[in-house]
């Protein structure tokens, strides 16, 4: 989760070596057709879907049932703005149209109201956690028809605090504030009269916390929740890896429809999120059938304007842009990435990262040079924005887009890049005679054609990053040492 984990050291943590999942029947800057089967056994056959299609307003009073051709954008066009209730203003979440009727102070109780276990069959999409900072994160689940939801929190399980949404809705986000750093909080979410289990969460640590932060990367899980929910265990409770946050570095999703944000994220991550709060750079596919992703910004709760900000945890500055977007132009992020790297709480991380799809080279993609288009190599992510990341000083970056594991030891400039997208999506292989090479660059030294995810350690000033595959074995390490300054 999103918050320190003391170097390993589970002792008495509620949070560490949990095996049990929820039992679903289912710094700003101030600012693929492998495992297409969505099963993903033993959770999904428990989340209702009432809307298969994916194109229904959630929040809308309308028949669950209504569907149309999901792979139009238009389909997708819905009203997907999603009501928030927060504990306190907070200057960077996501837009609101019931600020002005929500009671932001949560309610304080001296124990846990006694409530009969949740519905299960009402959730349509599990709880899961999002952007945690040292004093808050996000809460969000979603049901099968509007209800209010609420969500009681605090300092033990004993809770002791209540959130509530102001008026029913179907996609539902809580922002829990006034967390105390660095600590473990308790918190279950009610609907319809009752509860689902306690559940619990890290936040960040002070920035000058020097205990060691554990996290994952992960991206390009579309159209393979199977082998996605494979590599889940291995992430966290079938393993002594205990992570504090995680990290997505886009393609979550085939199409960008509602359902496949259901069964192909959300459904998969049900183990693991309603413990570990994550984040996503924005990848080419959320947009397939979402041009403009409506739903990546209904469903997500991220700093800023979800696409590009800077986020600090403990020691770690990440710099989160979307490669759909671009630098400059309409809607280039420039000054975004400007603001973000000049940042103090850039310039006095231990490690800088960047987390973002496209990576700047590509030697093997499905389809080979046929397929590898203008669009779908960016090359202006190597021309451009390389360099700029480079006069900042960026240690590290991480990327998907190539379904594989590539990785390139630290260039001139300074930044060592690894490439992971291998946690479902069908893996760009070699092809009969070598013929899907779509390029040859020295500068990657190791290339890895499986499915995988990256576990990664920061302890003082080293990041140590493992690739581990599906059976949880690890593939390639390697450790980056943070600290240089770039251009002055």
């Amino acid at each position: 989760m999103l918050a320190v984990s003391v170097g390993g050291c589970l002792g008495d943590d509620p949070i560490a070596g949990r095996e049990d999942a929820v039992p679903v029947d289912v710094v700003t800057p101030d600012v693929a057709a492998a495992d297409a089967d969505a099963g993903a056994d033993g959770v999904s056959d428990a989340v209702s879907d009432p809307d298969p299609d994916g194109d229904a307003d959630p929040n809308a009073d309308a028949d669950p049932d209504a569907a149309s051709d999901p792979d139009t954008a238009a389909d997708t066009a819905t009203d997907t703005a999603t009501d928030t209730a927060t504990a306190a203003d907070t200057a960077t979440a996501p837009d609101t149209d019931t600020a002005a009727d929500t009671d932001t102070a949560p309610d304080t109780a001296a124990t846990p109201e006694d409530l009969p276990p949740a519905d299960t069959s009402l959730l349509s999409g599990p709880p899961y956690l999002m952007w945690v900072t040292e004093t808050e994160v996000s809460v969000r689940w979603e049901t099968t028809t509007p209800l209010i939801g609420r969500v009681d929190f605090g300092p033990t399980d004993a809770l002791g605090q209540t959130l509530s949404e102001p008026s029913a809705r179907r996609t539902h986000e809580l922002r829990l504030t006034g967390l105390a750093p660095g600590s473990v909080a308790s918190y279950r979410v009610v609907y319809d009269g009752g509860a689902l289990p306690v559940r619990h969460v890290r936040t960040a640590p002070p920035d000058d916390d020097p205990r060691p932060l554990r996290f994952i990367v992960w991206g390009d899980n579309q159209n393979g929740p199977g082998t996605f929910s494979d590599l889940i265990p291995w992430m966290r409770a079938a393993s002594d890896f205990d992570p504090d946050f995680a990290l997505s570095v886009g393609d979550c999703v085939q199409n960008g429809t509602r359902a496949e944000y259901r069964s192909q994220l959300f459904v998969p991550l049900a183990p693991f999120a309603d413990e570990v709060p994550f984040l996503v750079a924005a990848g080419n596919h959320e947009r397939y059938g979402d041009p403009d992703a409506e739903l990546f910004s209904e469903y997500l709760s991220q700093p800023g304007d979800e696409h590009c900000f800077g986020w600090r945890y403990g020691g770690l500055f990440v710099l989160f842009l979307d490669t759909d977007l671009g630098l400059d132009g309409a809607t280039g992020q420039r000054a975004c990435v400007d603001a973000a790297l000049s940042s103090p709480a850039a310039r006095t991380a231990r490690v800088r990262a960047a987390a973002f799809h496209k990576p700047p080279r590509v030697e093997w993609w499905f389809g080979g040079l046929l397929a590898f288009t203008n669009a779908m190599e960016a090359p202006w992510v190597r021309e451009d924005l390389e360099p700029l990341l480079e006069s900042y000083g960026v240690d590290i970056v991480f990327n998907g887009h190539n379904h594989l594991y590539a990785y390139t030891p630290e260039t001139e400039g300074g930044i060592t890049w690894v490439t992971t997208g291998g946690a479902g999506g069908a893996i760009d292989t070699r092809g009969p005679f070598d013929i899907w090479r779509v390029g040859t660059w020295p500068e990657i030294a190791v290339t890895l054609h499986e499915f995988h995810f990256l576990r990664a350690t920061l302890d003082g000033d080293e990041l140590h990053v493992e690739a581990v595959n599906v059976d949880g074995a690890v593939i390639h390490d390697f450790t980056v040492t943070g600290g240089h300054d770039g251009e002055e």
